[in-house]
């Protein structure tokens, strides 16, 4: 069978294109590999997913709420200095958190941000991280909605396996 130039063009472009809805779960964290410009952001509708996290932090109460989680891996030599959450309603605050203890444990925090206040990375020591988005502690339970997180730089990643088929 053979792929027509147009055809290969529309895949990539639509591959390109797409920046979340993995399972972003703890059983299934989705990924993000942002270029060298930060781009693209990434994605998630915290209403439809799970509540995968009880406690972030520690302390943080995301009990009956969605957590959209995903896995990274922050290689030597990342410049990303900070992760931005956007979306929220009236009874939506979306918040941030970056930790490295077992997904659904949520704590050994390193770093929060919400709407206001991104992300801080600047001494994050590079490792593999969960980043968990959720709602703030203070919210009802349910609360929920649609968020987008953003970083200003890339982060490279390391290779964790391959095929050579």
């Amino acid at each position: 069978m053979k792929c027509t130039a147009a055809t290969l063009i529309l895949a990539v472009s639509c591959h390109a294109a797409w920046t979340g809805a993995d399972a972003q779960t703890c059983a299934a964290p989705g990924p993000w590999h942002p270029d060298l410009t930060g781009a693209p952001p990434t994605s998630a509708d915290t209403c439809t997913l799970p509540d995968s996290v009880a406690l972030y932090c520690d302390f943080l109460d995301s009990s009956q709420k969605g957590d959209a989680i995903w896995q990274i891996t922050y290689a030597a030599g990342f410049t990303s200095t900070a992760i931005a959450i956007s979306g929220g309603s009236a009874t939506f605050n979306p918040v941030i958190y970056l930790y490295s203890s077992a997904c659904t444990l949520g704590n050994q925090c390193v770093s929060s941000g919400d709407t206001r206040t991104p992300l801080p990375l600047t001494g994050i020591a590079p490792r593999t991280y969960f980043l968990g988005a959720t709602a703030a502690a203070g919210d009802g339970a349910g609360a929920c909605g649609l968020i987008t997180l953003r970083t200003n730089r890339y982060y490279p990643v390391e290779l964790q396996s391959f095929d050579v088929i």
